[in-house]
């Protein structure tokens, strides 16, 4: 019997995260999910890093009317992603996912979707909203990258050390720690050259 405990999905997401696309998409393909619920994470990373390749039309024509609601939610994105025409219409449907989702076991993804998109329009604050509702590392580094593209170092910290007392050797948590010292380095490097005048 497989131990509980045991992240059988560990390579796939850390791959995503370190953005080696065709080594999450590799190791998903050869997943053996346990169960329908893991399933549609593992599909969910699958189709995620399809988008990291940029293959949106893929992505849209393989997940199906009848998906599980956090693939529809992936498959919102793509379209969004391939076509940024449909901003209005693909928020529209991720509010209604979100909306509806709360006990999905997939609310987490559909939250990230959304939380992209609104990124993308540099709606940072209803991206915020959103991923505040979950506590996983996932939603806590995008919210680090919310609050560095708002230019929120301070608050950034704040959520950087919640994901540390999570789990401070999560692969997150360290690119996360890493994205806050270049903003660092970037605003001292700013600073020093306007306090210099050049």
């Amino acid at each position: 019997m497989a131990n509980p405990e045991v992240d059988e999905l560990f390579e796939v997401k850390n791959s995503l995260y370190i953005g080696n696309y065709q080594h999450c998409i590799n190791e998903a393909q050869r997943a053996k999910p346990r169960d329908d619920v893991v399933r549609a994470e593992r599909d969910a990373f699958l189709y995620r890093a399809l988008l990291g390749q940029r293959k949106y039309g893929v992505v849209q024509s393989q997940i199906k009317a009848n998906a599980p609601p956090s693939l529809q939610a992936i498959k919102l994105l793509a379209r969004f992603l391939q076509d940024r025409q449909q901003e209005s219409s693909v928020v529209a449907e991720l509010e209604t996912l979100v909306g509806g989702s709360s006990l999905d076991p997939g609310s987490v993804i559909i939250a990230i979707a959304a939380a992209t998109v609104y990124c993308h329009t540099g709606n940072y604050e209803a991206a915020l909203r959103i991923l505040n509702q979950h506590d996983t590392l996932e939603c806590r580094a995008e919210m680090v990258h919310c609050y560095l593209a708002m230019h929120r170092l301070d608050s950034a910290r704040k959520e950087l050390k919640t994901m540390q007392e999570k789990d401070d050797d999560a692969t997150l948590t360290q690119l996360a720690q890493a994205w806050i010292h270049v903003a660092s380095v970037c605003l001292l490097h700013t600073s020093v050259h306007a306090f210099l005048g050049n």
